[in-house]
């Protein structure tokens, strides 16, 4: 059962009473009112009064000045299983009493499961997808997550995030450093459905909020020390550090992980490969080969360096002051810093082709292959192109053909984990934060919070998307981020305490910048594009719980969000393929005088303003059941497309519904959600089994495509409409004294059911899979510890999840599709039963099923390249508390 230090993570009070027994002999009053949240009107509150005197004749009992006033107690007997407490709805209660569809995992959980990044909790929540990973990107700390079939795979600054993650309260806006280490964390929740009214713009799928743990009353330190194959490498620490009885309280917490990649980079041996030209199809007649890997603009000078891909080397710190200078005043000023200096992401390369649409690998095979592209492809192309310098390297095709390897099937090493690759391979990301949060007791009715926040991101981070050894698809980015939050919450509860009300303001500002540097075809096009970008954005809201009977409520949400977006966009071609080779007359690049520059010049302007609302009613059956319906509305900010291939002009001639003198832009996206649930504890609060249907209607919905227009660029564009409807159920059952068991299932029938000329362009099907939605998910787990004697415990968990399959680009590339897969973890401790000291062993992915994480079909170049996940991985280690 939680302590009452574990509940005041949350957001301020329910408007009762409170307090804390703090010490061991307060069992007898906490048992008083254990049942007490559950029971009727007039019998809660005669548990809470017996509860109270009993607390204060032992002396045991503090109130806590502006503290929340739901009692979190231990349980009347071990056969109870724990109570949960969320902050959904702004205030710490019951998640069995909140009207939304909500999974929650306590630290105990989590630990349990080996969960020890935010991502890792997509295996065990049903109708969730969360991946540490992006199309092209080649960064672990960027997270792609979808909740009921709704999300954002893409990392670029100009597309929002579809899932909004939290920590303590604070938005991350970007998706780059998301993927946030579970240090010292109190527990997590993750809000099915839109969440528009309490948590704003950008949570259309669904909200993640990771709440921290504060600092202990009492001196007190753990750390965790692990070893593990693939030379792994792990330190956890925190510490309490009691600073003025009464007044002061901090602590300190570190993480850091290292392991090595589990891909390696092979040469690429001429002797035991046969190269063969696709254009010519003559074969390769050099005993060795060159490449200009140096030539070209990345985001890290030292592009390579690592013989493999995928290893971990992250650090991250966080420290808290709390301040409680009594009466009804409590500050907590905290701060962290992440620091991940990695290797990329692993990329296999699954197949390559030359079609109408790859020009950039049918130019550069016909140039090595001695042949002119205007030979080849009958007079589309202009002769002469092999015969221009490349700007960035300064020599022309044909002259390094005879040195040059063709691009071909001869570079598919027959091993995921195995790649001819050796350009970038770098992810260096670093985020810190500062942040306040006040809270205040105004008097016994209502409270108020401010929550104010400062964070920065930099980052450079890179991957070669070919799987050979020159540059073909090298792809290189560097974002940096600044934002400023400030959230103001007024609690309230009136009339009687039947209105539980939350009224808010909230502003946030953030700039920052995206540079690609991305080459293709050993440079006949290299990206060069700068983007500035600036987001300034405030709302108002309200969220209303009204108990109209003792069994029948309603509530009642409304937010008003106002937003600007600036954008000022700069790609560009280093090696002016558009003009120099294929001829095109700079009268229809926007800059005549430059015909690098693609992107329309001058700064772009956007205002956006959204009205969400949440409604719904809630029944209790018994004092353990209740049942709701409810409808939520979601909305997602618009923007622009930067990726551009050729001038605008060009592309408008092609078909593009554009404005050429403006970059292309798309509208923001909307959700609207209807729900039916129901959440029950029974068998004596043994057994808890929450089940929500719903259908949501999804509108202007966001996807990246590369239409015949755009020459092989993705763009990002409304699309059209989609019906996602679904249910899923979680259960957890107490079998006895030590031995729980979990379930869930997840159902999405996700659909289209409207796509535009442009997505119809971009080669996506009304038939097609919506990206990154399984329709079944599922998982069974459990946890067994006992007693062995000598004052010793043994503990094991055991869980099993599943997912069916799901397509991992909008078009449904056949390559790109991830088949249905099951992963089995465990993990056994031994040790101290007061929990002082533990050892334990843990495996992930035990059966070695691997699976397609993201990817990207190139046509430009005709490459088919894919992201999997880890193989087969064990652990060890040992845990100390005092």
């Amino acid at each position: 059962m939680k302590h009452m230090d574990n509940l005041r993570q949350g957001y301020g009070p329910d408007t009762n009473w409170h307090f804390d027994c703090l010490r061991l002999g307060a069992t007898e009053a906490a048992g008083a009112a254990a049942d007490s949240p559950r029971k009727e009107p007039g019998v809660l509150m005669l548990a809470r009064t017996a509860a109270l005197r009993r607390c204060q004749t032992i002396g045991l009992c503090v109130f806590i000045a502006g503290a929340p006033a739901t009692v979190v107690v231990a349980a009347p007997d071990d056969a109870a299983l724990e109570e949960v407490i969320v902050t959904a709805q702004k205030r710490a209660e019951n998640i069995q009493d909140v009207p939304i569809a909500i999974s929650a995992f306590s630290a105990e959980a989590l630990q349990a499961r080996g969960a020890t990044n935010v991502a890792d909790i997509s295996a065990f929540t049903p109708n969730v997808q969360i991946d540490r990973s992006s199309p092209f990107a080649g960064s672990s700390t960027i997270l792609s997550a979808y909740v009921r079939g709704i999300g954002q795979n893409d990392f670029a600054f100009n597309m929002e995030p579809g899932v909004g993650l939290y920590v303590d309260g604070v938005y991350y806006a970007r998706t780059v450093g998301a993927a946030v280490d579970l240090l010292d964390v109190d527990h997590v929740e993750v809000l099915k459905g839109p969440q528009g009214t309490l948590f704003g713009r950008n949570t259309i799928g669904g909200a993640i909020h990771i709440v921290t743990r504060k600092p202990g009353r009492e001196a007190g330190f753990q750390a965790e020390l692990t070893a593990g194959d693939y030379d792994r490498q792990g330190v956890r620490v925190a510490a309490d550090m009691p600073i003025v009885d009464g007044l002061a309280y901090a602590s300190v917490s570190g993480s850091l992980l290292q392991r090595d990649g589990y891909q390696k980079r092979i040469p690429f041996d001429l002797a035991n490969n046969t190269v063969v030209n696709p254009i010519t199809g003559a074969s390769y007649a050099g005993s060795s080969y060159g490449n200009d890997n140096a030539g070209f603009v990345r985001a890290k000078g030292g592009f390579s360096g690592s013989d493999t891909q995928g290893g971990v080397n992250s650090r991250t710190a966080r420290a808290k002051l709390l301040l409680t200078p009594g009466g009804a005043v409590e500050i907590l000023l905290s701060a962290d810093l992440t620091n991940a200096r990695e290797e990329a992401t692993p990329m296999s390369l699954l197949k390559t082709y030359l079609s109408p649409g790859s020009l950039f690998g049918l130019v550069y095979n016909s140039c090595v292959g001695g042949l002119d592209p205007s030979i080849v492809t009958a007079g589309g192309l202009p002769p002469g192109m092999c015969n221009v310098p490349r700007g960035t390297v300064g020599t022309s095709l044909a002259s390094v053909a005879p040195n040059r390897l063709p691009y071909g099937s001869h570079f598919l090493t027959g091993n995921i984990d195995t790649t001819y690759a050796n350009g970038s391979n770098f992810s260096d990301v670093r985020t810190w934060g500062l942040g306040g949060t006040l809270d205040w007791k105004l008097n016994e009715k209502f409270s108020l919070r401010s929550i104010t926040a400062y964070r920065s991101l930099d980052s450079k981070f890179g991957q070669d998307d070919d799987g050979a050894p020159d540059a073909f698809i090298d792809t290189s980015f560097t974002m940096d981020q600044q934002q400023f939050s400030e959230e103001l919450q007024l609690n309230g509860s009136t009339f009687s305490d039947r209105l539980k009300s939350v009224l808010g303001a909230y502003y946030f500002t953030e700039k920052g910048g995206l540079l690609d540097t991305v080459t293709f075809a050993s440079g006949l096009l290299q990206v060069y594009g700068p983007n500035d970008f600036k987001n300034d954005a405030w709302a108002l809201f309200t969220h209303n719980n009204l108990k109209i009977t003792d069994r029948l409520g309603a509530t009642l949400g409304l937010r008003y969000t106002s937003e600007t977006k600036y954008f000022t966009g700069g790609q560009s071609d280093l090696n002016n393929f558009v003009n120099a080779f294929l001829q095109v007359p700079a009268v229809v690049f926007p800059d005549p005088s430059n015909t690098q520059l693609l992107f329309p010049k001058g700064q772009n302007k956007r205002d956006f303003s959204n009205t969400s609302a949440r409604a719904g009613l809630e029944y209790h059956f018994a004092p353990d059941v209740m049942g709701y319906a409810s409808f939520a509305q979601g909305y997602k900010s618009g923007g622009w497309t930067t990726r551009l291939a050729v001038p605008l002009l060009v592309s408008a001639g092609a078909g593009a519904p554009i404005d050429p003198t403006k970059p292309p832009a798309f509208d923001p996206e909307k959700a609207n959600t209807y729900e039916l649930g129901l959440k029950s504890e029974l068998a004596g609060h043994r057994v808890r089994l929450n089940v929500a249907a719903f259908r949501t209607d999804y509108q202007d919905m966001q996807i990246v495509a590369a239409p015949a227009f755009s020459f092989g660029a993705p763009w990002f564009f409304n699309a059209g409409e989609a019906r996602i409807q679904g249910l899923e159920a979680e259960a957890d059952l107490k079998a006895g004294a030590g031995l729980v068991f979990n379930a869930s299932v997840g159902y999405l029938d996700a659909h289209y059911t409207k796509l535009g000329a442009v997505a119809l362009a971009g080669g996506i099907n009304q038939q097609d899979l919506l990206v990154n939605v399984p329709k079944w998910s599922g998982t069974v787990g459990a946890t067994y510890s006992v007693a062995t004697g000598m004052n010793r415990s043994l503990g094991l968990h055991v869980d099993y999840s599943y997912k069916s399959n799901m397509a991992r680009d909008a078009s449904n590339t056949p390559e790109l599709m991830t088949g249905a897969f099951g992963l089995l973890g465990a993990n056994v401790n031994w040790g101290a039963a007061d929990g002082h000291w533990q050892l334990f062993l843990a495996g992930e992915n035990i059966g070695n099923k691997r699976y397609i994480l993201s990817g990207n079909n190139n046509e430009g170049v005709g490459a088919i390249a894919a992201t999997f996940n880890g193989p087969r991985m064990w652990y060890f280690g040992v845990r100390v508390r005092g």
